[in-house]
């Protein structure tokens, strides 16, 4: 459930609203905003707190409070990675939604060369693989990746080198009529799921990958990859969207 946001709700959005899901990150937020400050594009900040413990949402109550592109939602209790990407998009209003994670693996820094791409595609995963960072990913990461990546493509005929990717562009468009359900790190199968239903094209765009410097990462590889290809199993097998 939210619980509330802070920040100035009536500020007029950017260029690109970005989502970022939050859950104990408090090392490395400062540093992130100030990264995202410095990208060349007229952005606006959408932050959503999954009831983090170690003081994160201090942090991010002191940016809403001193910078009017920054907008916090708050979660009572932790509700999942999924959930926090689906109240975030909810609240974005911008042409573009940019999903980011905070502990800046995925550079914002990128985040022009991903929007440029939106020409070309309406929507724009970040890739891992294709920047040849990917060597620098744990083991089981890379490999349940790739598996996944494998068969999703075989599946639903794409060409997606990083499904797991925690970095995209979409266009408004291309979200309209999508309704996301999944509440934990499946809804990055959801969504790719339901683009490829309606024929919505994904490009991959290269970026250069930074393994985090700050507090540990809340996915659990092995089991998420195992979840991941039950439910890919069960989307191959479904009609429904």
């Amino acid at each position: 459930m939210v619980s509330g946001a802070k920040g100035d709700g009536h500020a007029a959005p950017g260029l690109v609203d970005v989502v970022v899901p939050v859950f104990n990150e408090v090392e490395g937020l400062a540093a992130f905003h100030e990264r995202v400050r410095a990208v060349p594009l007229p952005l606006r900040l959408i932050f959503v707190d999954n009831a983090s413990t170690d003081g994160s949402l201090a942090v991010l109550d002191d940016l809403a409070a001193r910078f009017a592109d920054v907008i916090v939602i708050r979660h009572a209790q932790n509700e999942g990675y999924g959930a926090s990407l689906r109240d975030g998009i909810a609240a974005a209003t911008a042409p573009v939604v940019a999903i980011l994670d905070a502990d800046c693996e995925y550079p914002p820094e990128a985040l022009p060369t991903l929007y440029a791409a939106l020409e070309h595609a309406p929507v724009v995963y970040a890739s891992r693989f294709l920047g040849g960072g990917a060597r620098r990913m744990p083991l089981a990461k890379r490999l349940g990746n790739q598996l996944v990546t494998g068969l999703f493509n075989v599946v639903f005929r794409q060409h997606h080198t990083d499904l797991y990717t925690g970095c995209k562009l979409l266009r408004r468009e291309a979200l309209r009529g999508i309704t996301l359900e999944r509440d934990g790190y499946e809804q990055v199968l959801e969504l790719a799921v339901k683009l490829a239903r309606r024929g919505i094209a994904v490009r991959d765009v290269a970026i250069e990958f930074e393994p985090r410097r700050t507090g540990q990462s809340k996915m659990q590889h092995v089991s998420e990859t195992a979840k991941y290809v039950w439910l890919l199993a069960h989307y191959a097998l479904s009609r429904a969207s």
